[in-house]
């Protein structure tokens, strides 16, 4: 199962919502002033695909962005490309809740995802804290 060992943990960071932010900004930096949540988590995991399966991993990719964008705990699931290295991908996931995860985590997509990129693609994933 090399390289889809760590999607089966539940990573989770505390992060915030951006339910109204407010920009304050000058010349060197932007400050977003957001309003957080303690139960919403934000998972961010890198995949590297092996060359030989990138097309083969399109259809897969595809299918669990839209499926976890359906899930009543998800907020938001993005998934990003390396602009200099199309074969690294990272999803940003924001949950709102353990459980919201947890649930994601025995659907049918996740586990057809997971099972579609076994040995075929390694994954590494990062978990954060919000510091204030």
């Amino acid at each position: 199962m090399k390289g889809i060992k760590l999607l089966c943990i539940f990573p989770v960071l505390l992060f915030t919502n951006c339910k109204t932010p407010e920009s304050k900004s000058n010349s060197k930096t932007t400050v977003i002033q957001m309003e957080t949540t303690e139960n919403e988590l934000t998972i961010v995991a890198h995949v590297r695909v092996y060359p030989e399966y990138k097309d083969e991993l399109a259809p897969a990719f595809r299918a669990i962005v839209e499926g976890t964008r359906k899930e009543s705990g998800n907020i938001s699931y993005i998934l990003y490309e390396d602009i200099d290295n199309p074969l690294n991908l990272t999803f940003v996931e924001e949950w709102k809740s353990k459980e919201a995860i947890e649930a994601h985590n025995k659907s049918v997509h996740f586990l057809e995802f997971a099972k579609a990129v076994e040995g075929k693609a390694d994954l590494d994933v990062v978990v954060l804290k919000q510091k204030q």
